[in-house]
């Protein structure tokens, strides 16, 4: 028994301290960023930071257990989800609930869920499994990078269809990342760039709201009415903070002027409140779980684990830089919240299941009867 119970705390305690810090320091965020809006909305002050809790208490539970289970069930079940996900995507496309106008969730049993965001654990563990199952086969141009290419473009084609620009770029980024730890030969990689660089560009372009979004980034003060508020007031809130910030709730940007500042906007509101120095500290601590996520990979027990590791660590990466960039006008406004920060639903939990995953494979003896083909890394 105690061996047993031994063998589940062998995990990265570190990893799970460094979440649980950043976690605390959200539900301040949300608290001082959200009691002005529920009070305007006359509902009590804790409101939304009460709902927040629950949802990571749930968080919690879905990460103990993917600590405990082992990691195996992915790899076994890694087609059977992807599938599902991707029936939820073509379902969200068709009949999803339309909101600011984007259709990007689902509502099932009273439960909204947002498809992207369960998609990005199945595709990754469904890519892990297949470019591991290639083998020497991975430099192959057609078996290594064109078919797995081919998937990443159906998936992400739904995922613009929401439209989720943002969601479809960490995905892809994501993949590219996992291309490159498998093996995929690096000039089709880099030959791949400009095709896929102007395909995004069109895209982008495409959409006339699309483009008043580009100009709004590029001059927020001149189209504060047409999508520019929201990055010239993140600014200001940034700016407000200096070095040491405000205080915390002693913010004035969150008065209405910044919308929704304790979602997509949460930096924004932590440099005003918490100051540079506050940022960077969630900043490091986000580096150090980026840090000890690639650790997990490189000492993996399989390639799988290694793979599906590299994948999970990058997407939290990727919606770290991507949320930072946008508050700090580096990149066009989109939906990203900041994992384990901002307040959501579906992110927080898919963000705390990833923790859990990693968490497992941290463990030694997990992953054990995992059977992958050969791979000769200099072949």
């Amino acid at each position: 028994m105690n061996s047993r119970l031994n063998s589940i705390l062998a995990f990265d305690k570190l990893l799970l301290l460094a979440v649980v810090v950043l976690l605390a320091m959200g539900l301040f965020v949300i608290y001082t960023g959200s009691n002005f809006h529920a009070m305007e909305l006359g509902r009590p002050s804790y409101f939304y930071v009460l709902k927040h809790l629950r949802v990571i208490l749930f968080g919690f539970v879905i990460l103990a257990f993917l600590t405990v289970l082992d990691h195996k069930i992915f790899h076994k079940l890694s087609h059977a989800m992807f599938l599902v996900c991707l029936v939820a995507l073509v379902a969200v496309v068709v009949t999803g609930a339309v909101t600011k106008g984007a259709a990007r969730w689902l509502s099932i049993g009273g439960m909204s869920l947002q498809p992207s965001e369960l998609m990005k654990i199945a595709m990754f563990a469904y890519m892990s499994r297949r470019l591991t199952e290639l083998g020497d086969e991975i430099k192959d141009f057609k078996r290594g990078y064109i078919q797995p290419l081919v998937t990443l473009g159906i998936v992400c084609g739904l995922i613009l269809l929401q439209p989720n620009f943002s969601m479809a770029l960490l995905v892809g980024a994501t993949t590219y990342v996992l291309f490159f730890t498998a093996g995929v030969k690096v000039r089709y990689l880099l030959l791949s760039f400009v095709p896929i660089g102007l395909g995004a560009l069109a895209i982008g372009l495409a959409a006339p709201y699309r483009l008043k979004r580009l100009q709004a980034w590029l001059h927020p003060e001149e189209h504060i009415k047409e999508g520019g508020y929201q990055l010239y007031n993140a600014l200001i809130s940034l700016g407000h903070g200096g070095w040491l910030g405000t205080g915390i709730g002693k913010g004035t940007q969150k008065l209405g002027f910044l919308p929704e500042s304790y979602k997509d906007v949460a930096y924004s509101l932590m440099g005003e409140e918490l100051g540079f120095f506050g940022t960077m500290i969630v900043l490091v601590l986000f580096g150090f779980i980026v840090y000890r996520g690639f650790m997990i990979a490189r000492n993996a027990n399989s390639r799988f684990a290694k793979y599906f590791a590299v994948c999970l660590t990058s997407s939290l990466a990727f919606n770290v830089i991507f949320h930072v960039f946008v508050c700090t006008g580096l990149m066009p406004t989109t939906g990203q919240p900041m994992p384990f920060i901002s307040y959501g639903g579906t992110n927080l939990v898919v963000s705390m299941a990833s923790i859990g995953i990693l968490l497992n494979i941290s463990r030694p003896g997990t992953g054990m009867n995992i059977v992958e083909p050969v791979f000769h890394e200099q072949g």
